[in-house]
């Protein structure tokens, strides 16, 4: 490689550094901002959480034909994710679902956690499935999931292919520090491994042989229109 020259006799303009912001989600990783990148990390879903998180939304799926979403915040004392699977309603045979946090019930469960962890569990991150339908981020996910900053995946194909069907995505928190420097409407998309501990065979994510039934008492939270 030849060695770059010039033939100025002023002294050559040093190369500015791009801007660049840290972002620190507490729920879910770290992460720098620069114009239209982003760098970072996740903390993991371990597999024994996976296998619940499947679990319940399949049997959604199999009992209504019909949509299901549980929300997910990091927890450095447990070294995992907490989950809360709120009280919803979903449109059975169709992609829809809707979670209302000032029902009382869920209320009770954002309060039962901020007493036990002393935090609040929002910001936090989402798993919504399609059931026979593939993947995707629609219209209603970037509505439910625009001032949710974070990881977000939909499951699809729960029903139809052995395989199922992700589609992961994350978001920005809209702090003007961070939209100086890029989009925080849109989601960027995400593959899989990086929300998996290091080394999974994400064969068994995408293809689980079988999943657990731990979280099959959250079932009745799920009411079919």
């Amino acid at each position: 490689m030849s060695k770059n020259t010039t033939t100025s006799s002023e002294p050559a303009e040093e190369t500015k550094e791009e801007p660049e912001v840290a972002v620190a989600l507490a729920h879910c990783g770290e992460f720098a901002v620069k114009e239209k990148q982003v760098s970072g990390w996740f903390h993991p879903i371990k597999m024994n959480l996976w296998m619940k998180i499947l679990g319940f939304h399949r049997e959604i799926s199999k009992r209504h034909n019909a949509e299901s979403v549980s929300y997910h915040r990091w927890n450095p004392r447990k070294n995992e994710y907490d989950t809360i699977i709120p009280f919803q309603d979903s449109t059975g045979k169709g992609l829809a679902v809707d979670v209302k946090w000032d029902d009382p019930r869920n209320r009770k469960l954002l309060d039962e956690y901020a007493a036990e962890n002393g935090q609040e569990f929002f910001p936090c991150c989402t798993i919504h499935t399609h059931v026979d339908a593939a993947a995707f981020e629609s219209g209603t996910d970037a509505g439910d999931e625009e001032d949710l900053p974070g990881w977000h995946i939909t499951i699809g194909h729960l029903l139809t292919k052995k395989k199922i069907d992700l589609d992961c995505r994350f978001r920005l928190p809209k702090l003007p520090k961070v939209s100086e420097l890029t989009d925080v409407e849109d989601s960027f998309d995400l593959d899989e491994k990086h929300l998996f501990e290091k080394g999974v065979n994400l064969d068994i994510v995408t293809n689980p042989e079988s999943t657990t039934k731990n979280w099959f008492n959250f079932l009745s939270r799920v009411h079919i229109r």
